[in-house]
């Protein structure tokens, strides 16, 4: 199983990867991304990226760090899930209440509706 997992610092996000973790099997392969604007300095992500993988390593979980820059975070998961024929896409949630989902589209909505993999979203 190929999961890609998105990161952007968040305890969200990071409560993706602890879902990740459990869901891991041998034999599964973790891809772990960060996106960026495409005017944004790599760093902050590369930074971000090496912390998950120094977990991943502790745990024995085999990984491949993405940084993407796309001006939209769902446009390049949906990139991501293409290149790397992904299975399942898990993320976290902004937490945002009814009515902030009704005029904001989130990066969780826009997966759930456009991905071409399975989605997991976690809380």
């Amino acid at each position: 199983m190929k999961y890609l997992i998105s990161l952007d610092g968040s305890q969200q996000s990071h409560k993706a990867f602890e879902l990740a973790e459990n869901l891991y099997k041998p034999g599964d392969h973790i891809h772990i991304v960060t996106i960026t604007k495409p005017k944004q300095p790599l760093e902050k992500g590369e930074e971000l990226l090496e912390r998950y993988e120094q977990l991943c390593a502790e745990k024995g979980i085999k990984n491949e760090r993405v940084i993407l820059k796309s001006q939209d975070v769902g446009i390049g998961l949906e990139q991501a899930i293409s290149d790397y024929s992904i299975d399942i896409l898990i993320l976290g949630t902004r937490g945002m209440n009814t009515l902030k989902k009704i005029f904001i589209n989130s990066v969780s909505n826009y997966a759930m509706n456009h991905a071409a993999c399975d989605v997991i979203i976690a809380k």
